[in-house]
């Protein structure tokens, strides 16, 4: 039935036929939890799963929660040999093609091909030194896929921040710009208001010498004119 054959006291076995998967989605969600420690993989499939982290840029979501299902699987093998579930790791876990199905055939035209997929898991308990080491090199990635992930938030959010930045620049110099039009036309009705007045007080002041001088002039004839008579 398995693929590879593995056997002791120290593992436990998971199989599961004919699951309605994609083998091509199938082969690069094993492949990113082959070697990894129980827990590890556990976390890292639910977080897969609750769009956290990401295999490839994408998520797979049947194909995660289907293999999530079988490692669960045997995972309770495990715990019914007494086994220690912490000191746990995937030796083996793959996909392979499933039987060849088609749907109901629809006058001429032949149904289309169904989906299938088979899956195998087979755990190991590690001990001694390798149990030590294996946990210290599982702890590293996952701290890896944290900071990376962290990586990009950072630079999301500083892009935000850049953008908001040039967005709040522009805005006072388009006020600025307003305001020095609005305040022209107020210059230009003082400067109108200013000149009319004192066009009209130099025209008073002319018509009045003008009527001074005219009857200087009048007062002079008469004082001439009883003259000629003696």
């Amino acid at each position: 039935m398995y693929s590879i054959k593995v056997e002791g006291d120290n593992v436990a076995k998971a199989y599961s036929n004919n699951l309605r998967i994609s083998v091509k989605n199938a082969k690069p969600v094993c492949k990113s939890v082959r070697g990894l420690g129980l827990p590890v993989a556990k976390q890292f499939l639910e977080d897969v799963l609750k769009a956290k982290r990401n295999i490839g840029g994408r998520y797979y979501p049947k194909t995660t929660k289907e293999v999530l299902n079988i490692i669960l699987s045997a995972e309770k093998n495990a715990e019914f040999k007494n086994l220690d579930i912490k000191n746990m790791y995937i030796l083996h876990i793959a996909s392979l093609e499933g039987t060849h199905m088609h749907r109901r055939r629809h006058k001429r035209n032949i149904g289309s091909r169904i989906k299938a997929a088979h899956l195998e898991v087979i755990l190991k308990e590690r001990t001694g030194k390798k149990a030590v080491v294996s946990k210290t090199k599982t702890e590293a990635k996952i701290k890896e896929g944290i900071k990376s992930d962290l990586k990009t938030q950072i630079t999301k959010e500083i892009e935000t921040k850049m953008k908001t930045q040039i967005a709040e620049t522009k805005t006072p110099v388009e006020k600025k710009i307003e305001i020095k039009k609005e305040t022209k036309p107020e210059v230009e009705e003082k400067k109108t208001e200013s000149k009319i007045p004192i066009k009209k007080e130099i025209k008073v002041e002319e018509k009045i010498e003008v009527k001074k001088v005219e009857i200087k002039e009048l007062k002079k004839d008469s004082e001439v004119k009883p003259e000629t008579k003696k």
